[in-house]
This record gives C-alpha cells, structure tokens and sequence, in this order.
C-alpha cells in the first residue's frame, strides 16, 4: 500500500484559455494526479464512488497492468487476483468495496469482491454452476452479475454474506443477467429468447421480473436510480427504430418527450435526469432531460466536437470537448477542466466520472510522461 496524499497541480494559463479554464462549473477546481507505486509508469482509473475511492489499473515496470483502488486520502493499494492471469473490476460503492471478476488458475471465472486491505473474497456460485461475474455492488454490500453453466447463463444476486440467489426467470427465457442495482435492492438487466431476442428486465427488491419492454418492441436497461427509474434506449421491431427512453417503477418503457427517435439514455441521477444522445435539428447531440425538457450539451466554444458521459445529482455533466475535459452546467454551457501544470504539456485529458459531491475522475496524457489517472476537485 502506497502511503501518499494527493498532490495538487498548479494551474498555469493564461489568455483566453485561462479565462475559460475557470470559468463555469469548472471555477475553483483544482487538478490531482493519483499517485501510483514506485517502478510503476502508466495508470487509468474507471470507477469511483460518491465518498471518492476510486479504481483501475496501474503498469509496472514489466509492462503488466495491476489492478489498485485509491482511497479518498490518495493512499493506494493493489488487488489481488483468485490466483489465474485475468481480473476485471466492474463497480466499487462508497464503502470502497469494488465488485468484479477473476480467474483462478485452472482459467474459471468467478464472482468477487475486494476490501480495504486488496484480498478478493470469492463469491459462491449457485449450487451446480461452475462460474459467475459480480457487474455491480449498491452501499448495502449486495452484489449483482450471473453464474453459468455450459453455455448457460442466469441473473444472480449475492447477499452481503455472499449468499447467492437466482433472480426470477421470464416465462420461455433461456438466460439472464444482471448488470446494475440500486440502494433499495432493486435490479436492471437483461433476459434472452431462443432465436437471439433480448429484453431489458427489472427486478424488484424481492427478486420479482418484469419485462420493460412493451408489445412489438425489444428494449436496453442501462441505468437505475434509487427512485428505480430506469434509463435505456426502447427499439420499435416493426419500424426498427430506437427510441431514447425510461421506465418509471410501475411501468415498461416510454419514449422521452422531444426528439427521442436515434438516441438512447445511458446515466440517470436520483432526480430523474437523464444524460444521453439524441437527433436534434437533423444532427446528433449529447443531450440531458429533466422536469423541463431537453438540453442540448454542445462543444465547449472554440471545439467541435464533444462526448459526454457522466451526471451527478445536481445536474453537473462531464466529458471532454475536443481533445481536453470539459464539464457542463444544468443549463448545458460547457468550460474546460484545468489540465496543466508545470513541466509538463498536455496532450490530452479526458473526464470520465463525477460523483455527487462533485469531484470528478479522469485521466490526463502528457508529451513528457506516462498517462496518468487524475482527480478534479
């Protein structure tokens, strides 16, 4: 475990880019690179909680990634594998427990999770099955993925204990999995017919399936909030149009109001907005909707183009805009994060998560040194 705070960057910058820098929603923040242990080079951060653990991947000097989660005081520490040549870290709440994958040595994957100290704890599969993925854990420590078997799979939920239960089956279903869950126990996936069909599912806190999708039409859960809205993308078979669309508790799918068609949602927060794509004016457009309709997120001024691709719940959006990170505000003006400091030039950086207290993950490419992961707080 590396025993190191989080540096701050100086910001230098001047002109019209400086002014841009902080301006916005952008203003105050300051930029940290996330220390990584000595001998290593490279390092890219993809998860990260609202309390600011944070996990990834680091190169060492034998150019082999190793997995590490940093803590919220910049302290790191490597997680260890089941003892096989593969891991994969899928989702981390705000305890800092990250949930994923890992293979033993006899090539089998199985469902675990890591805690403070980097141990993975293994995950029981259902009695009879061989191997499972843990995609995502809530702050109650319950994990969600599938377990398999001979080509079979099926949505499981594992209880703190690391109890494993199978989640109820659609009728004619030949396999499931589960992919997200929210604080109140509640579930998002998919389930899949002989012939290729796909639907997106949810599960209620005890375990029940519902088909989100509605008569003639197949659908994608990508997200659900702790209200247990849903945000996805709906497809109309007969058309073969897609639909950007959400599924409140009590219900399947419905297109978003507006300019819906070709787009699709992909985050949603805990206020019911929703950050995603859509077809505006003839064009595509990163949009947000709340209670008051669509936002378009255009570039910031001076780009051309944008991707967006994380909301918290005050309506802040990131992404990157060109080829430096960018954020935008509830009303969808975008700045550019601060990404410089001294000795170094930045070649590119890219903002990737923000959590609800507004600190914002990323990664930052330089011309003089390795890609490294970074903070915006």
């Amino acid at each position: 475990m590396t025993k190191a705070g989080l540096a701050a960057v100086l910001v230098v910058s001047s002109g019209t880019a400086g002014q841009a820098a902080e301006s916005g929603a952008s203003a105050g923040r300051v930029m940290y690179e996330l220390p990584v242990p000595d001998g290593y080079g490279d390092s890219h951060a993809e998860l990260f909680g609202n309390s600011g653990h944070a996990a990834g991947w680091a190169r060492d000097s034998q150019g082999e990634l190793r997995h590490i989660r940093w803590n919220p005081d910049g302290s790191s520490v490597a997680l260890v594998g089941l003892g096989g040549n593969w891991d994969m870290l899928k989702a981390v709440n705000d305890d800092g427990i990250v949930a994923g994958v890992s293979s033993t040595s006899d090539t089998v994957s199985h469902a675990v999770t890591w805690d403070a100290s980097g141990v993975p704890k293994r995950l029981r599969e259902p009695e009879g099955y061989l191997a499972s993925n843990a995609e995502d854990i809530n702050n109650a420590h319950v994990a969600v993925g599938f377990a398999s078997i001979d080509n079979t799979a099926w949505a499981v939920r594992w209880e703190r204990d690391g109890a494993p239960a199978f989640l109820e089956k659609l009728p004619h279903s030949s396999g499931s999995s589960a992919s997200r869950i929210n604080d109140n126990g509640e579930v998002i996936g998919k389930a899949w017919f002989r012939g290729g069909t796909e639907v997106a599912v949810r599960w209620d806190a005890a375990g029940k399936a519902m088909n989100l999708g509605i008569k003639g039409q197949a659908a994608v859960a990508a997200d659900i909030n702790n209200r247990g809205t849903v945000a996805g993308q709906a497809f109309d078979l007969a058309s073969e149009k897609h639909y950007a669309a959400r599924a409140l508790r009590c219900c399947v799918f419905r297109a978003m109001d507006g300019p819906s068609e070709n787009g699709w949602l992909f985050d949603v927060n805990n206020r019911d907005v929703f950050l995603g794509s859509a077809t505006v004016d003839g064009r595509p457009e990163n949009v947000r909707w709340d209670g008051n309709g669509l936002v378009v997120l255009r570039p910031v001024p001076g780009t051309t183009e944008s991707t967006v691709t994380s909301l918290n719940d005050t309506g802040l959006s990131v992404g990157s805009s060109g080829r430096r990170a960018a954020i935008w505000d509830a009303s969808g003006q975008g700045t550019h994060l601060p990404d410089e400091k001294p000795g170094d030039i930045t070649t590119s950086s890219h903002a990737l998560l923000i959590n609800n207290a507004g600190q914002i993950l990323g990664d930052r490419n330089t011309m003089n040194g390795p890609r490294r992961a970074v903070v915006w707080r």
